[in-house]
């Protein structure tokens, strides 16, 4: 049941109104992840989507974070941070700093390039979503390269973001399986 349904039954129809994070349709459930910026210097020099392996390269939205929401620059889809981190039903959030980059296309660099979306996401320095029930969570995955990289998503009430400077903020549509 999605925290929206569960809102519903618990405090009345018109809950999911009241709750400013939570925007839903009949047919359409999206949730607004907060995104709280670290006060951190600008990492020198900037890397793009080009500089990211395989399918991470190709996000449904992705966004670079600078250090005031005035600097931020989105990459891909969408005209702010806000709507690159807006997640839907089956879409995920992943967080790369530079250094998560450099290891993911390492990695890449060394299955061949036949390194799976999974692998590469278990690099991520924050990976949330929300499943296709509507049902937030968080992905709890080892590294690709030490051993079974099985993604675990754990539920959770609320997400959120922490990010730096320079770091790039991806959604993937149709990341996040339905849970067991």
């Amino acid at each position: 049941m999605g925290r929206c349904s569960r809102a519903r039954s618990r405090m009345g129809s018109d809950a999911c109104r009241r709750d400013p994070d939570i925007v839903a349709t009949r047919s359409d459930q999206t949730y607004q992840v907060s995104v709280e910026r670290q006060k951190a210097a600008q990492a020198a020099g900037n890397y793009d989507l080009a500089d990211l392996p395989g399918d991470l390269a190709q996000p449904a939205a992705a966004a670079r974070v600078g250090k005031a929401p005035k600097q931020d620059k989105i990459l891909r889809g969408g005209r702010s941070l806000t709507a690159v981190s807006r997640l839907q039903p089956g879409a995920a959030l992943a967080v790369y700093g530079r250094p998560e980059s450099r290891w993911a296309m390492a990695y890449w660099r060394r299955t061949g390039g036949g390194a799976s979306m999974t692998e590469l996401l278990s690099y991520a320095r924050q990976l949330v979503g929300m499943t296709p029930d509507a049902d937030l969570v968080v992905c709890l995955c080892g590294h690709a390269g030490q051993g079974p990289c099985i993604p675990l998503w754990a539920p959770r009430d609320e997400v959120s973001l922490t990010v730096q400077p320079n770091d790039l903020v991806l959604r993937f549509d149709g990341v996040v399986q339905r849970s067991l």
